[in-house]
C-alpha cells in the first residue's frame, strides 16, 4: 500500500504545505500598493478629479447595474454641460464679431456721414452709419447677455439632477464680454 501512495501524484494540501505561497511572499507589497492606492484616489477625489460613485439609498455597494446607471447617468450630464459651455463659447464668438463689427463701422461712420441704399423698387433711402453701429453693438451685447443667462439657467437645472458644480470659463468670459460691449455702446454714445 505504501508503493501505491508513492506512485500516486501529490495532493493539493502536500503541495501547499511544502512549498510556501507566493502571496505571503508579495503580501506586504500589494497591501503597500493599495494603500498608495487609496492615497491618490483619496487625493483625486478632493480636488474633484477621480470619478465619483454616488449610491441610491436602497442600492447594495455590490449592485453593479446600480453602480453602472449611475454612472452613465453622470457621463450624461458631464456631456450635457459640456455642450451648454460650447454653445455659450459659440454665442460668445457671434456677439464678439457683431460687437467689434459694429464699433468698427461706428468709428468709420465718423469719417463717412452716410450711406444711401437702394430699395427694391428704386427708392433710394439715406441710413446713418451711427445708426448701424448702434444696432450691431446693441444686438451683439443683448444676444451675448441673453445666451449668459440662458446658460446660468441651463446650469442650474443640471445641480438639480445631481451634476456637481463646476468652473465655467466661458461664463465669465461671456459676463465681461458683455461688460465690453456696453463700454463699446458708450464709447460709441459719448463720440456724438
Amino acid at each position: 500500500m505504501d508503493q501505491e501512495n508513492s506512485n500516486q501524484t501529490p495532493t493539493e494540501d502536500q503541495v501547499k504545505s511544502s512549498s510556501p505561497s507566493p502571496a505571503s511572499t508579495t503580501g506586504s507589497i500589494a497591501r503597500g500598493e493599495t494603500g498608495i492606492r487609496k492615497i491618490i484616489s483619496g487625493i483625486a477625489s478632493v480636488l474633484g478629479l477621480g470619478r465619483s460613485k454616488p449610491t441610491e439609498p436602497g442600492a447594495q455597494p455590490g449592485d453593479v447595474g446600480t453602480r453602472l446607471a449611475h454612472e452613465r447617468t453622470n457621463y450624461a450630464l458631464a456631456r450635457t454641460y459640456l455642450a451648454a459651455d460650447r454653445t455659450l463659447m459659440a454665442w460668445i464668438r457671434t456677439a464678439l464679431s457683431m460687437i467689434s463689427f459694429g464699433f468698427t463701422i461706428g468709428k468709420l461712420g465718423q469719417v463717412l456721414h452716410e450711406v444711401n441704399v437702394k430699395g427694391v423698387i428704386g427708392r433710394t433711402r439715406t441710413l446713418s452709419i451711427e445708426n448701424i453701429a448702434y444696432f450691431l453693438v446693441v444686438l451683439g451685447t443683448l444676444a451675448l447677455f441673453l445666451a449668459t443667462i440662458q446658460h446660468w439657467h441651463r446650469m442650474r437645472e443640471l445641480r438639480a439632477m445631481g451634476f456637481r458644480r463646476e468652473f465655467s470659463l466661458s461664463f465669465i468670459v461671456a459676463i465681461l464680454l458683455t461688460g465690453v460691449g456696453g463700454f463699446a455702446l458708450s464709447a460709441l454714445v459719448l463720440a456724438l
